[in-house]
């Protein structure tokens, strides 16, 4: 009988796909332990943007 393995995938934004973490675990609660874990250990870094962007120039542009 093959047993399962349970992955942790992990979604940070609408905008970014899933990421999946590389361990593997041979049960559910195994796993909801370890993502716990993980999220316990993430780092955060909130940096000021300044208010006004600074324009990049056009390396071509196009002529109708």
């Amino acid at each position: 009988m093959v047993k399962n393995l349970y992955a942790i995938w992990i979604k940070i934004d609408e905008t970014l796909p899933w990421i999946e973490l590389k361990e593997v675990y041979q049960t559910r609660k195994e796993a909801n332990n370890a993502a716990e874990d993980f999220l316990k250990g993430l780092h955060m870094r909130i940096v000021e943007m300044p208010v006004k962007w600074n324009l990049m120039k056009a390396l071509a542009t196009a002529k109708r």
